[in-house]
């Protein structure tokens, strides 16, 4: 049986030294946890097209595909699939962000890179981890998020 990964994208929303924030509730997984503007790549659509779609859905502003830069890639098996997380970071954007999808985020906050919250998402912890300390690519056993 061929079995398909998911891919996951997120975007690291930095305005000066802080990171874009979103408060979890109400989802699947890591409800009550700190997390990034994210969510699924839907068939037939493109990598940038799906967190293009995701941040206007969650953030309600606008990036564009030439102010995102990929820097970070997780892999895993947590799930009953191989997922794929890409994290990509911008600092551009136009409108004004607000919570766009109160039903799934009862907050949104910049936090400082060096405080961040303790509930925060573990893939969203590891990458920014990642990002500080110049690891691209991770691939991890189940234990580790």
């Amino acid at each position: 049986m061929k079995l398909q990964a998911y891919v996951a994208v997120f975007l690291l929303l930095k305005k000066n030294d802080e990171f874009l924030l979103l408060l979890r509730q109400n989802t699947v997984r890591d409800g009550g946890n700190w997390g990034l503007v994210s969510g699924h790549v839907e068939k037939d659509e493109g990598i940038i097209d799906a967190l293009i779609r995701e941040t206007k859905e969650e953030a309600d502003i606008h990036v564009n595909c030439d102010d995102l830069k990929i820097v970070n890639v997780i892999t895993h098996n947590k799930t009953d699939r191989p997922y794929v997380n890409l994290f990509f970071a911008c600092e551009k954007y136009s409108g004004e962000i607000c919570n766009a999808e109160p039903h799934k985020c009862c907050g949104m906050q910049f936090f400082k890179e060096t405080e961040l919250p303790p509930n925060i998402v573990g893939v969203v912890k590891l990458a920014i981890e990642n990002i500080r300390n110049g690891i691209f690519f991770s691939e991890l056993e189940l234990s580790r998020i």
